[in-house]
């Protein structure tokens, strides 16, 4: 198995030393470009300036997109406002569908919630993009069709606490208290 280091930031993670980074052994970062379903106001604030950084330094690059979606097509317009973010950008890795909100969890049914991420996902392929999916293992275990995804989409699991992955993926997320030199505070 290939190993990789990468890291998850967002407005969280402030005004990033991406040189530092490098040279810390970092060799992806996957970038949120916002949330929700459009405006101004929900595109990273950090998000332009990340992806400029991290790729400036030759990083691999991937994002991901905070929902709140209420319904499946709300879904597929939180996919069109993300691919309006990147603009065409070219991407290495997946764009994922960020799916942890809670009031998706007590809002929807398994197979509601599942169909949402088919809905941003499709909308993803169908702009020539590598679609996947991001949730706890929760999440993945209890409040999506977790099989379904896996047949179709990439896979990012966060589960902390842990030796190795508790479900089949393509990233795991093992703690949200990470360093890294180059960004102060922590970092997923």
């Amino acid at each position: 198995m290939n190993k990789l280091l990468g890291i998850d930031v967002s407005v969280w993670q402030g005004n990033i030393n991406w040189h530092a980074v490098k040279a810390d052994g970092v060799d992806f970062a996957i970038l949120r470009t916002g949330y929700g379903r459009g405006g101004e106001n929900q595109i990273d604030k950090t998000f332009y300036q990340n992806l400029q950084g991290a790729k400036a330094v030759g990083l691999k690059v991937g994002v991901y997109h905070y929902s709140y979606a209420e319904s499946v097509e709300d879904a597929k317009t939180e996919a069109q406002f993300c691919l309006s973010i990147i603009g065409g950008t070219r991407l290495d890795l997946p764009i994922y569908f960020d799916i942890e909100d809670s009031s998706i969890a007590n809002n929807h049914d398994k197979n509601t919630r599942t169909q949402m991420c088919v809905a941003f996902c499709s909308e993803i392929e169908k702009a020539g993009y590598w679609a996947g999916v991001y949730a706890n293992k929760n999440w993945f275990s209890n409040l999506l069709n977790y099989e379904e995804l896996k047949a179709r989409y990439t896979l990012w699991l966060a589960h902390y606490g842990i030796d190795s992955p508790s479900l089949d993926c393509d990233i795991w997320q093992y703690c949200s208290d990470g360093r890294v030199n180059g960004i102060s505070g922590n970092v997923d």
